[in-house]
C-alpha cells in the first residue's frame, strides 16, 4: 500500500512541476503577445465602428447570426493577410452559407487605418473567392482606440506595437447571436469542418475549449519572417524537465524498492 502511495505521489508531483513549468513560461509572455480565451465571456456590443464604407456601425444592430470575427490591422506585412486568404479559402468550402448561417467580421486594431484601407482588403479577398458572398456577409471595420481596446481586451486579443508594425497573433474568434465568444480556431488555415462546427455550436451558444492552444505554446511568432515558427526553446525546455521529473521519480522508487527487499531479506 506504501508502494502505491509513492507511485501516487510522484505522480502528482509531475504533473504539478510540469503545470508550473508551462504556467511560467505562457505568463513570461502574458501582457505582451497572444491570446487569453475568454470563453463564455461577451463583446461589448454597444460599441460603434466605421464599415468600409465609412458608415458608422454598432455591433449590436449588426449581430443577428453567429459570427467569425478576425482582429487584424490593414497595413500588416505578416500574418495578417495569410489570415484572411485562410478565411477567404474556407468560405469556398464551407458547407454553410455566409449571410444566411453566419456573418464574418475583420476589424482592424489599428486606430491610424481608415475605411478606404478597409474596403480595399474587403475587395481583395472577396475579389480572390471562386463564391459569390453577399457584400453584407463579409464586413471590414475600423474604429478609435478606446472601442477597439474594449473589443480586443474582452476577447483576450494581446499584442503591441513594434517599429511601426504590431506584432500579434492570427486567430478566429467565433460568437454566438448574443455577442458570447464560443470558439477560438488559431492560425492561418482552417478546415471546413472545424469552421462549421464552430458555427453550429455558436448557433446554440456552446462553448468548446480549444484543443490547439499546446500548438500555439509550441510555436512562436517570428517577426522578421513574418510567420510562426517551432519554439525549440520551450518545448525542449519541458522535456528536459519532464525527463528530469520522470528519472527523479524512477530513482526514488528503485530506492525504495531495493530498501524494502533488504528489509524483508534482513527479518526473513
Amino acid at each position: 500500500m506504501t508502494m502505491l502511495h509513492e507511485v501516487k505521489g510522484a505522480l502528482a508531483l509531475i504533473f504539478f512541476l510540469l503545470s508550473i513549468n508551462v504556467y511560467a513560461l505562457q505568463t513570461s509572455e502574458k501582457g505582451k503577445v497572444g491570446i487569453d480565451e475568454q470563453l463564455g465571456k461577451y463583446l461589448p456590443l454597444d460599441v460603434t465602428l466605421k464599415d468600409e464604407n465609412g458608415n458608422p456601425v454598432t455591433l449590436k444592430n449588426m449581430i443577428k447570426r453567429p459570427v467569425v470575427l478576425a482582429f487584424v490591422y490593414y497595413h500588416c506585412p505578416g500574418v495578417c493577410s495569410p489570415l484572411l486568404s485562410g478565411v477567404a479559402e474556407v468560405m469556398d468550402k464551407v458547407d454553410l452559407e455566409p449571410g444566411r448561417d453566419f456573418d464574418i467580421w475583420t476589424i482592424s486594431f489599428d486606430p491610424f487605418d481608415k475605411p478606404q484601407d478597409a474596403r480595399k482588403w474587403k475587395s481583395d479577398h472577396l475579389g480572390a473567392m471562386r463564391r459569390q458572398l453577399p457584400e453584407s456577409s463579409w464586413t471590414f471595420m475600423t474604429g478609435d482606440s478606446l472601442p477597439v481596446h474594449r473589443l480586443t481586451d474582452a476577447a483576450g486579443f494581446y499584442y503591441k506595437r513594434d517599429r511601426g508594425n504590431f506584432i500579434h497573433m492570427g486567430s478566429l474568434i467565433v460568437l454566438s447571436p448574443e455577442g458570447k465568444i464560443t470558439r477560438y480556431i488559431f492560425g492561418t488555415q482552417f478546415l471546413p469542418f472545424d469552421v462549421k462546427m464552430a458555427v453550429l455550436e455558436a448557433q446554440k451558444g456552446e462553448t468548446t475549449p480549444t484543443v490547439n492552444k499546446i500548438l500555439s505554446f509550441c510555436y512562436s511568432y517570428d517577426r522578421q519572417g513574418g510567420k510562426y515558427v517551432f519554439n525549440v526553446t520551450k518545448v525542449i525546455g519541458s522535456l528536459l524537465l519532464f525527463s528530469a521529473v520522470v528519472l527523479f521519480t524512477v530513482l526514488v522508487i528503485k530506492s525504495r524498492v531495493s530498501k524494502s527487499k533488504g528489509e524483508e531479506l534482513k527479518h526473513g
